[in-house]
């Protein structure tokens, strides 16, 4: 009568087997280690050589050519203009004199109660005119002020400012003031400016000294 197999039999055969299995690998696994490790082997050494470089060769570049020069334009000639024939001035033709018409007889009367003239009366030459009377300094200054003015367009036709000047030894004008003024200021700036081209002043007394003079400035 054969043995039944039971799971506990079947377990203990199959851990026998594979305790013998892990034995013979061990044993395996000794026998190798008991040999050695073979000796290593030297590493083939590998020669390189290095072949020369090669020449340089080298190359020859051609010179640059030169540009031709270029000639210089001719000179201008420049021609003179042609000389003009003169215009002949026409001459004015002189009208003809007119003839004096005979003078005329006086009427008898006339004649009668003519009394005669003395001799040389007719002669006399007339008197000549005065001449006119000098210009005094500050007139002269005023005078210079006015040639020198440039009116504004808005400028009114009348108006009058009183300007206090200061001026240095030799007539340069060191100050200009408006003790009146002007009655604007675009107005006042046209007269100071005129003010200053006016210098040196005219005046005898600024020739060696400095002073001030007040002058009244109307158009």
């Amino acid at each position: 009568m054969s043995p039944t197999l039971t799971p506990r039999r079947i377990g203990a055969a199959f851990s026998l087997l594979l305790h013998g299995l892990l034995f013979v690998l061990l044993v395996n696994q000794l026998k190798i280690a008991g040999r050695g490790s073979p000796a290593p082997q030297a590493p083939k050494l590998i020669q390189i050589t290095m072949a020369p470089p090669s020449p340089t060769v080298a190359v020859s570049r051609p010179k640059p050519v030169p540009p031709a020069p270029v000639p210089p334009p001719p000179p201008k000639v420049i021609e003179p203009p042609p000389e003009r024939a003169p215009t002949p001035t026409p001459i004015p033709a002189t009208p003809p004199k007119p003839q004096p018409s005979p003078p005329k007889p006086p009427p008898p009367a006339a004649a009668a109660s003519a009394t005669p003239k003395p001799p040389g009366a007719a002669t006399q030459a007339p008197k000549p005119a005065p001449p006119p009377p000098e210009e005094t300094p500050q007139e002269s200054l005023i005078g210079r002020i006015h040639d020198n003015w440039l009116e504004p367009a808005s400028a009114p036709s009348q108006f009058k400012c009183l300007i206090r000047i200061d001026y240095l030894a030799g007539g340069r004008i060191a100050a200009v003031h408006f003790v009146k003024p002007c009655g604007s200021y675009e107005l006042e700036e046209s007269v100071r400016r005129a003010v200053w081209k006016s210098q040196p002043i005219p005046l005898i007394e600024a020739r060696t000294a400095a002073g001030t003079i007040d002058i009244e400035f109307t158009p």
